[in-house]
């Protein structure tokens, strides 16, 4: 019997709920190799290091994490609250989550990591932190996602809690696809791969009598637009509303490639979810010039093997969540 079944009685031991009428949000954000500038010899980070081809620093690291810490607490003055959930790619291990979250401002706030290393050659991975006081962990997994190669990918990351206000499971699973390295049609094979593993985890879920999906939440960096096929074979194999779709037929995006904007940063919800909102998260600290093509672009930590000082080259995205979740 699934633990998630359980949710009210791991409902009533959250101590804290939110205000009433307060939305809660998650937040997923793509870090750009946030790396910790020490040699870990099981992974292939040597560019990460004071010696290597970034020349990477304790003094660099601390830029990056403290506008990592910054980016996170400035939500406050839009949302009316810090998130109580926040993914994570392209981090590199548990350390640097924790520095994030122990030793900055953060640390007042209550945050617990969620972090498996995956296969990944160079050590990056996807974690999720969460405020303790408003979401209780129920069960957390990785699905390997195979797909043929003899690099790895990124593992599949699944988290099931309870959120403090809605009495119910929350499922979350969150991505890393494969890249685009070596051209669309040669990675999408790769990135099909993903988004069959995920849609089997997901189709998982349903209830074995109403066969209903509860609550899911999918976010991470697919590596596509909402458009691209293995991102639409998810869509329909499992019933999941994109809502990052509206935003990219608008042209909206989260990273800048040759002067335009892409959004292949997702948030996926079941009908279960209710009425979610996904935003794009797009302060002014985040963003510089763009002197070439005109407007602006994120603020990425390198250009090649040149210390930019920003936070990431993606922009966060943010789910505002219903008080409370529709009922199965």
């Amino acid at each position: 019997m699934r633990r998630w079944i359980c949710v009210a009685v791991a409902a009533a031991f959250l101590a804290v709920t939110l205000e009433a009428g307060q939305r809660p949000y998650m937040v997923f954000w793509n870090l750009e190799n946030y790396f910790d500038p020490f040699d870990d010899s099981l992974t292939v980070d040597e560019e990460f290091t004071p010696g290597g081809y970034k020349h990477y620093t304790w003094k660099k690291f601390l830029v990056k994490r403290n506008l990592i810490a910054k980016t996170l607490l400035s939500m406050h003055d839009r949302y009316g609250d810090f998130p109580v959930l926040a993914a994570f790619a392209e981090v590199e291990n548990r350390m640097v989550l924790r520095q994030l979250v122990e030793q900055t401002p953060l640390a007042k706030l209550g945050y617990g990591i969620i972090h498996r290393d995956s296969p990944d050659s160079r050590g990056i991975d996807v974690a999720l932190i969460y405020r303790k006081e408003l979401f209780e962990i129920l069960e957390v997994n990785v699905h390997e996602v195979l797909t043929g190669r003899e690099r790895p990918t990124r593992d599949i990351l699944y988290v099931a809690g309870v959120l403090a206000g809605t009495w119910d499971t929350i499922h979350i699973f969150v991505n890393h696809w494969p890249s685009k390295f070596g051209g669309d049609e040669y990675s999408r094979p790769f990135r099909q791969a993903a988004s069959d593993t995920l849609c089997r985890a997901v189709l998982g879920l349903k209830d074995s009598l109403s066969g209903e999906l509860p609550a899911v939440v999918i976010t991470g960096d697919f590596n596509d637009i909402p458009e691209a096929p293995p991102v639409l074979s998810l869509t329909s194999g499992t019933g999941l509303v994109n809502l990052a779709m509206s935003l990219h037929r608008r042209g909206e995006g989260t990273l800048k490639y040759n002067g335009k904007w892409e959004l292949i940063d997702h948030f996926l919800v079941s009908p279960a979810v209710g009425e979610a909102v996904m935003e794009i998260y797009s302060h002014s600290m985040l963003l510089e010039e763009d002197d070439k093509f005109l407007g602006v672009k994120p603020l990425r930590s390198y250009y090649g093997p040149m210390w930019h000082g920003g936070a990431s080259d993606h922009l966060p995205i943010v789910l505002l969540l219903p008080s409370a979740f529709s009922p199965r």
